[in-house]
């Protein structure tokens, strides 16, 4: 038995997040019937470093499995490749010590969110289409107030399972591409809804709805009912997850 550690790239667009439910397709439950097979143990169960929504896509989700198996790493990597649908890919995979757990062990997970200005059927999976001009540079304003640690209670969803609404965030800011606008921001954790109320909360002053002064003093306030409705699932993706002694680089 050891443990082995994988970093996944999934297209979320027909999954209904990562974690395992009753019924419907799920990312967990893809990966643990293919160890499942190749193990010949069905109680396999894999832990993410996160819990993606329906519709969010991943470059570097990363997972740990507890695995009983003859394969040696690079030919676990390459049956789990020929077996895995077209929508996701074990990109990585590695043994790694009893100690490190997918969740616990990450010091920083990063997320990009993208914004397309033009209508694309080659991008309308992975981003939101907004055909109309935003205040990119009033948008980065609001995005220095996220960075430091606040407590994130009026810009999450609520999740009972997490009290602690505390966050620490490393960086967070717009870049524009012409074509993309993306937000990319790092942080030590992030709560359910995070990512898509902060960028529905920036595209409303960027579009004029929402005076840029009015973001810390909801951040101040941990009232849910002050957010802005939170951006589509479709332009978010988990890119990667950090950890203090890690053999995986950013595939991005």
């Amino acid at each position: 038995m050891r443990r082995v550690a994988m970093q996944i790239m999934y297209d979320g667009t027909d999954f209904l997040g990562w974690q395992r439910q009753g019924s419907g397709r799920t990312v967990q439950e893809v990966i643990e019937t293919m160890l499942s097979r190749l193990c010949g143990d069905r109680s396999i169960t894999i832990v993410g470093a996160g819990r993606t929504d329906s519709g969010v896509h991943a470059y570097g989700q990363v997972a740990h499995a507890d695995l009983g198996t003859r394969y040696d790493d690079d030919q676990l990597l390459k049956a789990l490749q020929r077996m895995s649908p077209s929508d996701l890919v074990i990109a990585n995979l590695s043994t790694v010590d009893d100690e490190f757990h997918a969740r616990y062990s990450a010091r920083r997970r990063s997320y990009r969110y993208r914004i397309i200005r033009k209508p694309d059927p080659f991008l309308a999976r992975y981003a939101w289409y907004l055909p109309f001009e935003l205040d990119v540079n009033t948008m980065n304003d609001v995005a220095l107030y996220f960075r430091g640690t606040h407590d994130y209670t009026a810009l999450s969803k609520h999740n009972p399972d997490t009290p602690d609404a505390v966050c620490e965030v490393y960086s967070a800011q717009w870049h524009d591409g012409g074509i993309h606008l993306d937000f990319h921001i790092t942080a030590n954790r992030f709560l359910y809804g995070m990512v898509r109320l902060l960028v529905g909360v920036q595209y409303d002053v960027g579009r004029g709805a929402r005076g840029a002064e009015e973001v810390p003093e909801i951040l101040k306030s941990k009232d849910r009912s002050r957010q802005s409705v939170a951006a589509p699932t479709t332009g978010l993706s988990l890119i990667h997850v950090d950890y203090e002694n890690s053999a995986f680089q950013p595939l991005y």
